[in-house]
């Protein structure tokens, strides 16, 4: 189910954390924050209405400023710079 993506020892638990906080908070977070809001409102709908609500998901994340910029981070071969919006 991916509820576990990585195992460290305790002593590195700490630092792992803020490493990982670290990489979502440079991310693509209108992206995330879409993906979880879809992961949770799957769980209580029908397949029907999931796909639907994942087609306006992706219009909006492909509108947003992060979206555009992932497409021509990708398009130009280098890191993207998401600003979160």
């Amino acid at each position: 189910m991916g509820l576990v993506n990585r195992v460290v020892p305790a002593a590195e638990l700490r630092a792992a954390a803020v490493d990982w906080a670290a990489r979502l908070a440079a991310g693509p977070t209108v992206a995330l924050g879409l993906g979880k809001r879809l992961i949770n409102r799957s769980l209580d709908g029908d397949r029907s209405a999931s796909l639907a609500e994942e087609a306006l998901a992706a219009e909006i994340n492909m509108t947003s400023a992060d979206g555009q910029e992932g497409v021509r981070a990708f398009v130009e071969r280098r890191k993207p710079v998401f600003r979160g919006w």
